[in-house]
């Protein structure tokens, strides 16, 4: 888990040489696990850093560095937005997000044979801008594999809405 938060965090680093804005974000975090027609969620928070990228004047994309906890899930996750504005303060937001599950569940998911940590989501949302350096966003992120990788017909999945505020430097 920390090589993957390490990898993340230089490439935000090595990124931001070259971006438009640099900041932090915090918020809300509710983390619904899908145990084979099962559903449970769990409320939490996740914070995290991102890099604004000036594409054009309509495009930009962020990616961002968070870790969310929720009862006893955790993930690291590196998320590429693409963010499309509307208006000059909203925007829409969708892109992949990669994370790898800790906590109870990724200790859990290492005692089930055939399962991997990796968590694959495509998230869509919205953002607005409350001014120059304050942003708020809502996001729901749709897991897209499996953590249970053998041969029965078995699903476990997380989906994720994570409502924030972001702050630019």
């Amino acid at each position: 888990m920390k090589k993957l938060f390490l990898a993340a965090f230089a490439v935000i680093a090595f990124t931001s040489v070259n971006a438009q804005d640099f900041g932090v974000l915090a918020g809300f975090s509710n983390v619904s696990a899908d145990f084979d027609g099962d559903s449970e969620s769990e409320a939490g928070f996740h914070v995290g850093m991102f890099v604004e990228l000036l594409v054009s004047e309509e495009f930009k994309v962020q990616p961002e560095v968070t870790y969310t906890v929720a009862g006893d899930f955790s993930a690291i996750n590196l998320n590429i937005m693409a963010k499309y504005a509307v208006s000059e303060e909203f925007n829409i937001q969708v892109g992949p997000q990669i994370g790898f599950v800790g906590g109870d569940v990724g200790d859990a998911l290492d005692l089930i044979d055939d399962s991997t940590k990796l968590n694959l989501q495509l998230a869509a949302g919205v953002g607005y801008d409350i001014n120059e350096d304050i942003s708020l966003q809502a996001r729901y992120g749709f897991q897209l594999n499996n953590h249970y990788t053998g041969d029965g017909d078995f699903d476990l999945k997380f989906n994720t809405l994570t409502v924030g505020v972001g702050y630019k430097f």
